[in-house]
């Protein structure tokens, strides 16, 4: 194993969570105005951004454990804390404050004082619960509820770090517990929870003894099986399932994010095992675009909202509405990126940085695990 000092990130999961924020913005493109139509419908069985939500759960659970878990990292809560609000809420901020400009935009040219007043005073509730992640209120950045589910999560993590540290096989137990304790503990915990089980048997993923495993002989099986529970609440938009399984989801509360979160469970699993997607996915456009991809997932939502608002009046600019959508689809994309890569080198890596100052100035608060290194 590792030395501390010799934490790095995993290009090849940077990259994945680029490609699935990605898909979320396509996802929100394509289905903002034509969520019906049938090629959109088949679109979102590849461009899946509901369910690659549940991948960035997963993938938080790993990534947030896996210093502590992997490379014997020491956690300082308080500290911990602190950095994930600065790595969370300042891009969100100003993400939240665009989508309030731009649906108060009207008001703005009228009567802008007011209209700031109403937005962001003392009559601004749905500004200022939204901004402060209460509850998970959506009120104008429609993906926001997200960030309250990482938040929450975030505040349990070092708990479940502490719990694997006493006795690892433990992650187990709490992983299949919460398959059946939805209606207790929400459905997001186990995505959350089986990030963690990735990062406590990491070791064991990557080595030839997995080769012995009933999930390696049966690899194949477990990869369709994982494709198809994430991508069945598409399935199911695009092929109904019968009425008996949706009876049997709701009578025994099986959530389509629970279930796309066990797919991506599964297909973290093999892109962990497999070196040949790991050489694809690190490619360096890739691996980038999985750095500003926090960006990507936030600064869509205005660019799409603004794109079909005025979506009447940009059809009238071209010859017909399946080349105004293809081309504003690339101004989207353009337009998004250029804002996620400005959000990572002007504002993520700023307050991030900032964090990390404030916290290693704090006295130790409460310590978890011990460490060799720095």
């Amino acid at each position: 194993m590792p030395s501390p000092t010799t934490t790095k990130r995993i290009g090849y999961l940077d990259a994945a969570r680029g490609i699935a924020a990605f898909m979320v913005m396509i996802y929100h493109y394509t289905g903002w105005k034509y969520p019906e139509h049938l090629s959109v419908k088949a679109s979102h069985l590849l461009f899946n951004g509901a369910d690659a939500v549940s991948f960035f759960f997963v993938l938080s659970g790993f990534v947030l454990s896996f210093p502590y878990l992997y490379y014997r990292k020491s956690m300082d809560i308080g500290k911990f804390y602190i950095n994930r609000l600065f790595r969370i809420y300042p891009a969100f901020l100003i993400a939240l404050i665009l989508n309030v400009l731009f649906s108060q935009r009207n008001g703005l040219i009228q009567a802008p004082l007011d209209t700031l007043w109403n937005a962001f005073g003392f009559k601004g509730l749905a500004f200022w619960e939204e901004a402060l992640l209460f509850r998970g209120r959506s009120s104008y950045l429609g993906l926001d509820w997200t960030l309250t589910v990482e938040i929450v999560m975030s505040f349990f993590i070092p708990f479940l770090i502490a719990m694997v540290l006493y006795q690892r096989r433990l992650i187990i137990w709490m992983s299949v517990m919460s398959l059946f304790m939805t209606f207790i503990m929400g459905v997001f915990v186990t995505p959350f929870l089986l990030g963690i089980l990735i990062a406590v048997y990491f070791d064991d993923i990557q080595s030839d003894k997995f080769q012995q495993t009933i999930g390696y002989r049966f690899r194949y099986l477990f990869i369709l099986i994982g494709i198809i529970f994430f991508s069945l609440r598409q399935i199911d938009h695009l092929m109904p399932l019968s009425p008996s399984i949706h009876y049997f989801m709701e009578a025994y509360q099986i959530n389509f994010y629970m279930l796309s979160g066990i797919g991506s469970f599964i297909l973290l699993v093999y892109i962990i095992r497999s070196h040949k997607a790991q050489r694809w996915l690190e490619q360096p456009l890739l691996i980038f675009l999985g750095k500003i991809s926090y960006g990507v997932y936030l600064f869509h939502w205005v660019i799409v909202a603004a794109i079909f608002e005025y979506w009447d009046a940009i059809v009238l600019r071209f010859p017909n509405t399946t080349i105004a959508f293809i081309v504003m689809q690339l101004v989207c994309i353009i337009l998004t990126l250029a804002a996620a890569t400005a959000n990572y080198y002007w504002i993520e890596i700023p307050l991030i940085q900032k964090g990390k100052r404030i916290t290693q100035r704090m006295k130790e608060t409460l310590v978890i695990g011990t460490s060799n290194g720095n």
